[in-house]
């Protein structure tokens, strides 16, 4: 972000004066949604998996860099939305525990309990499996419907929805798709 004054002035214009209820930015630059630069690897460019493989690399890089960073303990009135369920952070966060003593032993919170300080869009392609298992590691009360738009359109909407309804149990589903999104912005039903 080169001008970080003015768009500090623009976020906080958009909010306050706006009444808009949140600012999207890309992993390069703090996180939300994968810009495609492929993890900055060639493992990823030189095969050609930068969106299938590339993007969640990115969405769990970016979220454990928060993680382990501190940010999410020196900032705890930011909300931040990770997409595409976190990539692969639903499936990490005891390893992640087991590694702190000789990766990051100065954290303040272990990554299993910080990651519950973020939120996870649903985005994972209609994978239930998936969504099951971000539910499972965060808590339902964690995850927001996502639509991953303008990238997908038409029918994917639908199924984006349908597969939160086959894959939740009702309550579950009713937080995921409206409750948690009301609450974490702060909109009254």
């Amino acid at each position: 972000m080169p001008h970080i004054d003015a768009a500090i002035a623009e976020m906080s214009g958009a909010i306050d004066e706006l009444g808009k209820v949140g600012v999207t930015m890309n992993t390069s630059i703090l996180y939300l949604h994968p810009v495609g630069n492929r993890g900055r690897s060639p493992l990823v460019s030189e095969h050609r998996i930068t969106w299938m493989v590339g993007a969640p690399f990115e969405d769990t890089i970016a979220a454990m860099q928060l993680i382990t960073c501190g940010h999410l303990q020196r900032y705890p009135a930011v909300k931040i939305i990770c997409s595409h369920l976190g990539g692969a952070l639903p499936m990490i966060p005891l390893r992640a525990d087991h590694h702190v003593a000789w990766e990051t032993p100065d954290i303040p919170q272990l990554p299993s309990q910080a990651a519950h300080r973020l939120w996870y869009d649903t985005v994972s392609h209609c994978h239930g499996s998936a969504l099951r298992c971000a539910i499972d590691t965060f808590g339902f009360d964690r995850i927001l419907l996502g639509t991953d738009f303008p990238y997908e359109d038409g029918d994917t909407f639908v199924r984006a929805v349908a597969y939160i309804d086959e894959t939740a149990d009702p309550s579950e589903a009713h937080a995921v798709l409206e409750a948690n999104a009301m609450a974490l912005f702060g909109i009254r039903a």
